[in-house]
């Protein structure tokens, strides 16, 4: 099929997109990803910079429209990795200042004693290794910023942080993708902006006639340890990112032959449910899967959505 032909096949979707947010009206052109799993486009502010920085290999994929959060503030867009601020240039939102405990609570990692290592102007912390290769192929001195530690273990991770994002070594994938962005701009959208972009610019919808809808969850800790609560959020919307209400949210638990079914409840205007999780019943250092689903009232399944965290104390 040619571009031709796909873009006018996107085009109905795009024009009821942009009749459904109104806070999006800055946005002229809006770019539509091939394959994109959330069905948001990457809007015109920042769509060079996205393709110029990695595109999907480094932000995922859209998971707001963009927005303004406040009536004179920048215009902003969240993607999995990274949030993007506009205000006559791009600029990308300090995630990893956000999200970074400070060293006294990092353990370093042990590094190769070869190979070249890097120093930036402003931060003592060295980046080298394969997560240097990446601050280099993408542009890191714009993109990430200074480094905010050297290469640390945390939840049995290994990762660095930088002033808008984590890199995360990931040594069970393939090797161009073992150096992966962590998804701080979904944990920050969840913690500090899901109200605020549900309430001004995403209208919520009954699930009333709804046959499908994009489930998205998250728990608070990807490793559990000892007196942590781990607690499960999900959401329910739309292709085009409005929030699903009165969807009910069932959540499994799986670890080794077990399952263990558990009730979310309705989800609200914003299209979420939240949960708290009882785990004593599971055994310390297990890689527990949990399996949310949606179901409408009359029984039918309409989306679901699958992630893993371990238990470790």
């Amino acid at each position: 099929m040619g571009k031709a032909m796909r873009f006018i096949l996107h085009l109905p979707s795009l024009i009821l997109l942009l009749l459904l947010l109104p806070g999006c009206g800055e946005s002229d052109t809006a770019v539509f990803l091939p394959n994109a799993s959330t069905g948001i486009p990457v809007a015109a502010e920042f769509a060079a910079y996205y393709e110029a920085h990695g595109g999907a290999r480094v932000f995922g994929q859209p998971i707001t429209a963009a927005f303004r959060p406040q009536p004179d503030a920048p215009l902003v867009q969240y993607f999995q990795t990274m949030r993007l601020d506009y205000d006559g240039q791009v600029r990308p939102y300090p995630l990893g200042v956000w999200a970074f405990p400070g060293m006294a609570q990092l353990e370093p990692a042990p590094v190769s004693e070869n190979g070249r290592v890097r120093i930036v102007p402003g931060s003592p912390y060295p980046i080298q290794d394969e997560f240097l290769v990446f601050y280099e192929t993408y542009n890191g001195a714009q993109l990430l910023g200074k480094p905010l530690s050297p290469q640390v273990n945390e939840g049995g991770l290994r990762v660095q942080y930088f002033e808008n994002a984590r890199l995360e070594w990931r040594p069970e994938l393939p090797q161009a993708q073992r150096v992966q962005v962590s998804i701080l701009a979904q944990n920050h959208f969840d913690a500090e902006m899901a109200f605020t972009y549900r309430r001004e610019v995403a209208r919520p919808i009954s699930s009333a006639g709804i046959t499908a809808v994009q489930v998205t969850a998250a728990v608070r800790y990807p490793v559990l340890y000892t007196g942590e609560k781990q607690v499960l959020s999900a959401m329910a919307q739309t292709g085009d990112g409005r929030p699903v209400s009165d969807i009910r949210l069932t959540a499994t638990l799986l670890f080794d032959d077990e399952q263990i079914d558990l009730e979310m409840g309705i989800t609200d205007d914003s299209g979420r449910a939240q949960l708290a999780l009882d785990l004593g019943a599971i055994p310390p250092g297990k890689e527990v899967q949990v399996r949310v689903t949606a179901v409408r009232s009359d029984g039918q399944e309409v989306g679901r959505h699958t992630l893993v965290f371990r238990t470790w104390w």
